[in-house]
């Protein structure tokens, strides 16, 4: 079974105001499922770098926990 280990994260400001949040995956890949400028949504990108430079004034990468799951997921 491929298991594949999902970490939650929310960015936020420098005011602990939420402005995305996502899974980041080991591999490095990101998806964004929430951001406050555009609200739902399901954006992928191949690292957490290019999510950091996404939205202006993000202070913070909160990482909330994991959770494995199989690929099919």
């Amino acid at each position: 079974m491929d298991t594949k280990r999902r970490r939650y994260f929310h960015l936020e400001n420098a005011h602990n105001k939420r402005l995305a949040s996502g899974i980041l995956y080991d591999e490095g890949n990101v998806q964004i499922l929430w951001r406050d400028d555009s609200g739902h949504t399901a954006e992928q990108y191949a690292s957490i770098n290019l999510v950091l430079d996404l939205v202006p004034g993000i202070a913070v990468l909160r990482l909330e926990g994991d959770e494995e799951g199989n690929g099919g997921d």
